[in-house]
């Protein structure tokens, strides 16, 4: 798919959290992407063009909105930007760019882990996820949101009713400063990638999807690896706020 750059308007945006805001915006024409896409926005800063990425949060619609969340970060012009935007404001935009899409053939389960504002790409899989549940009934798929306390889980309803549409549909946040004595369902201690105990990949079937913090994605990495993963099956990118 072929990257073409355009003029963007902010339609709406809201906080998700307190540190997480949450954007829809417009293209001024018309734009073609696959759930799991990232765009680039093009930033006007000490007479220097800055460019920061940010993962689309939702599957393609009729109407062509693109959704998108950042997380604020201090004095960096992403978040400056972004942080001050007006409804009606325009952004030049390039995109779509990315590998983090799904295989055309379906694994025996997909495993997605993310932290923070990582879990955007997967929001977007979701439609297409519920229809290859649908389609294939071998296939199962696991979402794991990694956060620091229940305030910072992002779009968790929405997880929570795709987790029921199906018996082979799992989604935990996993929670790394909360009592472990005071979860509630869906919510499970520690960081993101300890969950590998629990769920036990398998190098043979499994299709493993890593987004967020560096440090999560390459800890997850070599671990994977050390279970004998194969490189080809383990999808990464890592988001680096600014």
């Amino acid at each position: 798919m072929q990257a073409n750059t355009f003029d963007i308007t902010l339609e709406e945006a809201y906080m998700l959290s307190s540190q997480v805001k949450h954007f829809i915006f417009k293209p001024t024409t018309p734009f073609e992407y696959t759930p799991g896409h990232f765009i680039t926005f093009h930033i006007e800063s000490d007479e220097k063009t800055l460019r920061r990425s940010y993962s689309i949060a939702n599957a393609p619609r009729a109407n062509g909105q693109i959704e998108l969340a950042a997380g604020f970060v201090e004095h960096g012009p992403g978040t400056q930007l972004l942080f001050n935007l007006k409804p009606g404001d325009t952004l030049k935009t390039t995109g779509p760019f990315g590998r983090l899409l799904l295989k055309e053939d379906n694994p025996k389960r997909y495993i997605f882990l993310a932290t923070s504002t990582g879990i955007t790409p997967y929001r977007a899989m979701l439609p297409e996820l519920t229809k290859r549940l649908e389609q294939d009934p071998e296939l199962h798929v696991a979402i794991l949101q990694g956060v620091q306390t229940r305030a910072d889980i992002l779009y968790h309803d929405e997880f929570i009713t795709w987790a029921n549409t199906s018996p082979r549909a799992t989604y935990r946040a996993q929670l790394s400063r909360e009592d472990a004595s005071q979860l509630g369902e869906y919510e499970h201690a520690g960081y993101v990638q300890t969950a590998f105990t629990d769920l036990r990949p398998n190098p043979e079937e499994d299709l493993v999807y890593l987004c967020g913090n560096p440090g999560m994605v390459d800890n997850a990495f070599s671990e994977l690896k050390e279970r004998g993963f194969a490189v080809q099956r383990i999808v990464r990118e890592k988001y680096i706020s600014r």
